[in-house]
């Protein structure tokens, strides 16, 4: 399962732990509060903020599913702007059954979505991060996204989208379809809504 490399193994246990529980806003349209909000944690910090770079009415809106159908679930990091969230595919039941037989092909029967903000204090920072990733390891992160903020890395091993804007890096990993590189255009979406708000 790649998502468990992007997450390091001292946070696994925390991510069992930490629970969010936000009601989602059906319409995914931001308020004036909203943009007021994210004017503040822009300055202040995304800590403690990270399941906000994407709300769960966007990921509804976006993906197509009813949260509480498909049991949403949200878990935040502590002192972090991080976020995993992950709900049922519509056929889970069938992936489940399929799991249990010997021998078959295993098919995840959840959708993950994984966003955490690093912020670097500088652009430049920043710039150079990024060019190192692309510099010192680019078999992982293989492919260059343009159109989407100031740079941007896509890695299909781990299914992680990379995007700078100014001083910060969106570290966004989906896992939506069986086809690991066909979750890149979705991740690009997703990004996009959280760019939004930087």
């Amino acid at each position: 399962m790649p998502m468990i490399r992007l997450v390091p193994s001292s946070l696994v246990g925390c991510l069992l732990l930490v629970a969010c529980a936000q009601e989602p806003s059906k319409e995914g349209i931001a308020t004036a509060t909203d943009t007021t909000l994210w004017a503040k944690y822009k300055t202040e910090g995304w800590k403690n903020h990270g399941c906000e770079l994407i709300s769960d009415g966007e990921i509804e809106l976006l993906f197509a599913f009813d949260g509480k159908a498909a049991t949403l679930n949200v878990r935040p990091l502590p002192n972090q702007a991080f976020c995993l969230r992950t709900w049922n595919k519509p056929d889970w039941k069938e992936r489940e059954t399929n799991n249990e037989k010997k021998g078959a092909t295993w098919l995840n029967p959840q959708n993950r979505l994984v966003i955490q903000l690093l912020d670097y204090t500088s652009e430049e920072h920043a710039r150079l991060q990024i060019e190192n990733l692309r510099r010192d390891r680019r078999t992982t992160y293989e492919e260059d996204v343009s159109g989407l903020g100031d740079d941007a890395l896509w890695s299909t091993s781990t299914v992680t989208l990379l995007v700078r804007k100014g001083q910060f890096v969106i570290n966004l990993a989906l896992e939506v379809n069986d086809v690991p590189h066909d979750n890149l255009n979705k991740a690009k979406e997703a990004a996009a809504l959280a760019l939004k708000k930087l």
